[in-house]
C-alpha cells in the first residue's frame, strides 16, 4: 500500500477552503465539514479493508488498539478515554471477547472493578492491523513533500490543543 495514492472513490467537489475569519457560503467552507468528511472518507475505506482482510469492524478495531496501549483498562476508563458511549463499547467488547481476542480479569487492585486485556490472539491480530493502519496513514501523506507533512502535523497539534480548550 505504502506511496501508492489510495483508490478514487466519488467525493464531493469543492472550491478551496477560505480563511476561517470569512463568511461562509455553506457548510462546505468550514474547516470542521471538511476535517469530518475527510475522516468519513478516510474510515470508509479503513471499514472495507478491516472486514475484508481481518474480519474486524473500525470500531473493533479502535476498541482492541486503545486498550493496547492502555494496558489494563476498565469499560469506563476505555469510554472517557476514546470519548465513546459505554453501551456501544460494551457490545465491541463483547464481541472482541467472544472471538477471544480480548479478555475480562478482576483488577489486581479492586477486585470491584473488571480489566480488559488482550489476548494473545488480540496481540498477533493487534500487530497486523497496526501495520496496515500506519501504511494507510502513509498513503494519507503521499502527495505532500516531507515539509508539508511535517507542517501538517504541527498545525492539526495546534488545533487540537485549541479544540482541548474548548
Amino acid at each position: 500500500m505504502s506511496n501508492k495514492k489510495l483508490p478514487t472513490v466519488p467525493v464531493e467537489v469543492m472550491d478551496p477552503i477560505p480563511s476561517p475569519w470569512a463568511k461562509p457560503r455553506d457548510i462546505r467552507d468550514l474547516f470542521s465539514y471538511r476535517l469530518a468528511y475527510m475522516v468519513r472518507l478516510n474510515d470508509r475505506h479503513a471499514q472495507t479493508v478491516l472486514i475484508d482482510q481481518f474480519g474486524l469492524t473500525l470500531g473493533e478495531w479502535r476498541t482492541l488498539a486503545t486498550i493496547n496501549y492502555l494496558g489494563r483498562p476498565s469499560l469506563r476508563h476505555l469510554a472517557r478515554t476514546t470519548q465513546q458511549d459505554e453501551g456501544q463499547l460494551s457490545r465491541y467488547v463483547s464481541g472482541l471477547i467472544k472471538r477471544d481476542l480480548l479478555a475480562k480479569k478482576p483488577s489486581e487492585t479492586d477486585q470491584r472493578m473488571v480489566e480488559l486485556t488482550l489476548t494473545e490472539k488480540g496481540e498477533a491480530l493487534h500487530q497486523d492491523v497496526m501495520t496496515f493502519a500506519w501504511r494507510l496513514n502513509q498513503d494519507i501523506f503521499v502527495d505532500l513533500d516531507e515539509n508539508e507533512q511535517t507542517q501538517l502535523i504541527s498545525l492539526l497539534d495546534k488545533l487540537f490543543q485549541s479544540i482541548s480548550r474548548l
